[in-house]
């Protein structure tokens, strides 16, 4: 029996020492490769088929996916375009020509694109997920088992230590000799996408890290409906157009391109299309036709203007709308409520080097009762030098004034009970006028001005008091932006606002001084670390009235890292923000796809990203303030706990959640 036991566990070391030596081959390929030292340029064909095998009422709710919701249940759509990569995760495809049975020619499931451009040797199989068990940064998470084979290569099988949506299985036929991966399948499960991945690598050169031909076989599932797609991808293909062709609809010059033929299935596709479409030369009565027209309009303008993005291009202007129905943009926190937002970004070319945007955020917080915005219009004249003029119009803050208060009851010599009246509430609309530009690859200088003007909420209360119910603000600004290890390393800034009374009817007097840095250090296994910290002082306030920091405030549109919630207090009072003449802050996430919950049976399979936050805030006659936080996100929801404490005294709790449901379609 010891003697069996021996021999067992040698057999399994042997193995082991085997599997790591082709491994290390693998790495070392990828090292020995100089892949993208200059731009790659090369023409890909992509073929998407689908198939509607279930389908009810919810499919019209689901961006880009109500053209399939009734008529016909198999479609095919196919593509040729031009691909420019700096590297791996970094291109631009433009689509040149493209046939299509799909009315409008319109996109379904965009999420599938993510999988045109895979790259097995980095650490991201795609562009932000899917832990590729090539690299070696991954290897942690994968066990291995190797063939050889009598054909000088090696079949690499290979599956994960746990079963979490960011990994895969499946198996590899390697290059023994080399380490060269010839082709490979890959099984996965991603945003309620199973998918199934053959990818043939090509064999010249560099070029081999990249794939020359993939095949993926894919089934969506969602509330009863299941919709299955087969699409295949054909890299470096050798038919050359000019670039002046531009997503051109047309079955016939697509037939010249198309570097494989269509399928016997492919064909029928087509043939059952062009058939439903031709031209019915019968007369007929014509009111069920006004009837039907009518009620594609009706169904066409749902799918166009509320489930799905508005967009629209021609020529230098472009605009995109999101959603008006999309729970994507719906969000919670025990602050600030429930709130939802939309967003629109618009662009209008000049030149290459010249360009003008518009992308403004409107939202309304429920809660507060109060229609929010914020209208950002940048002009960019000097994109290489980070040169850009911007007009900035808003009202995305209340600001609490306590000092009002204290005023009346001064003036009163009483203590008046004020409470539920909002008397220390203003709307605050602000107006930014500012000019960037950088100097030096690490410096950027930021000069303008900007303008408050900030209104009681009970207007009436604070007019029979005697009381403004409206003060006003103007102040120069200058900044500058100081990235000294590029982007290697964290980013300082310095930020001075003088307020002047007169211009405008301004009537507040004040100087604040502002300085922060922060650092979002990304780590090998698709980690990051977000670090920030900084302070903020009043060196002058003739008036009590509206301590209002830059870095440090209230903001019902928020802009954070990675979530929207690192580098923000989600416990913190409104009114907290506006009460003390300095602050020193600092913060700290962590986001790792698997961290704790991950390991949980069951529960970690569908865990996509978990977080760790931890904040401070230090602020005039307060102990320091503390909150910590833990999160996750899967394929329906991002979920955050926090919980706050004053010193070592705890306050409160409280969750946040936002929408993830279809935040990739």
């Amino acid at each position: 029996m010891m003697v069996m036991l021996i021999g067992m566990a040698l057999i399994a070391d042997a193995r082991e020492k085997q599997d790591s030596l082709i491994l290390s081959r693998i790495y070392q390929y990828r090292e020995n490769q100089l892949l993208f030292t200059d731009s790659i340029k090369e023409n890909i064909y992509t073929k998407f088929r689908f198939n509607i095998e279930k389908r009810n009422s919810t499919l019209w709710l689901i961006p880009t996916m109500y053209v399939f919701a009734k008529g016909d249940r198999e479609y095919i759509r196919e593509v040729y375009s031009q691909a420019t990569f700096t590297n791996a995760h970094d291109y631009d495809i433009e689509r040149q020509v493209q046939a299509s049975t799909i009315r409008r020619n319109r996109g379904a499931m965009p999420t599938l694109l993510d999988f045109i451009t895979p790259n097995i040797y980095d650490v991201a199989l795609y562009d932000g997920y899917i832990l590729s068990p090539f690299s070696k940064t991954n290897r942690k998470y994968y066990r291995f088992r190797q063939t050889q084979q009598s054909d000088g290569t090696t079949r690499l099988d290979f599956h994960p230590k746990l079963y979490n949506t960011q990994l895969l299985n499946g198996y590899a036929i390697v290059e023994t000799e080399t380490g060269r991966i010839i082709r490979t399948l890959l099984n996965g499960e991603f945003d309620m996408i199973t998918f199934r991945t053959e990818i043939q690598q090509s064999e010249k050169g560099d070029r081999s890290l990249m794939p020359l031909k993939s095949k993926t076989a894919a089934t969506f599932r969602f509330a009863g409906n299941r919709i299955a797609t087969v699409f295949d991808v054909n890299y470096d293909c050798p038919a050359q157009l000019p670039d002046s062709i531009s997503r051109i609809s047309s079955r016939e010059m697509m037939d010249s391109l198309r570097p494989t033929p269509l399928s016997e299935t492919d064909k029928d596709i087509y043939k059952a299309y062009d058939e439903r479409t031709r031209p019915d030369t019968t007369v007929t009565d014509s009111t069920p036709k006004k009837t039907n027209l009518l009620k594609k309009i009706f169904w066409d303008t749902i799918g166009d203007n509320l489930v799905t993005p508005i967009a629209a291009e021609n020529g230098p202007a472009y605009f995109r709308l999101s959603p008006i129905i999309n729970p994507l943009y719906l969000s919670y926190s025990h602050s600030r409520g429930l709130a939802y937002k939309i967003r629109l970004r618009s662009r209008y070319t000049f030149s290459a080097h010249r360009y003008l945007t518009l992308n403004p955020t409107f939202g309304y917080n429920f809660k507060q009762t109060q229609f929010y915005f914020t209208a950002p219009l940048r002009m960019t004249y000097n994109p290489k030098r980070n040169g850009y003029a911007e007009i900035v119009y808003g009202n995305g803050n209340r600001i609490s004034n306590s000092s009002v208060m204290d005023a009346i009851n001064h003036e009163h010599q009483d203590t008046i009970n004020f409470d539920d009246t909002d008397m220390d509430k203003f709307r605050d609309y602000q107006l930014r006028v500012f000019n960037n530009i950088m100097l030096f690859d690490w410096l950027d200088i930021e000069s303008g001005f900007v303008y408050h003007r900030r209104t009681a909420i009970n207007g009436h209360l604070m007019r029979e008091y005697g009381m403004p119910d409206e003060y006003r603000s103007f102040a120069p600004m200058l900044g500058f932006k100081f990235s000294p290890w590029l982007d290697r390393g964290p980013v300082f800034s310095i930020d001075w606002e003088r307020g002047i009374k007169g211009v405008n009817h301004s009537d507040i007097d004040y100087e604040r001084w502002e300085i922060d840095a922060s650092w979002k250090r990304r780590i090998p296994g698709l980690r990051v670390l977000n670090l920030r910290a900084g302070g903020g002082f009043y060196s002058r306030r003739a008036q009590n009235y509206f301590v209002d920091f830059a870095n440090f405030r209230d903001n019902n549109l928020p802009e954070g890292w990675d979530d929207d919630w690192s580098g923000n207090y989600q416990l913190l009072r409104s009114r907290i923000y506006n009460q003390s003449d300095y602050y020193v802050r600092g913060n700290i996430s962590y986001e790792s796809p698997m961290m704790f919950a991950t390991w949980v049976p069951y529960l970690g399979k569908y865990l996509e990203k978990e977080r760790l936050y931890v904040s401070s805030v230090l602020l005039d006659d307060s102990r320091p303030y503390f909150e910590f936080g833990y999160g996750f996100t899967n394929r329906y929801i991002s979920i955050g706990l926090f919980a706050s404490f004053q010193g070592t005294d705890y306050q409160r709790a409280g969750v946040r959640f936002d929408f993830e449901l279809f935040k990739r379609w």
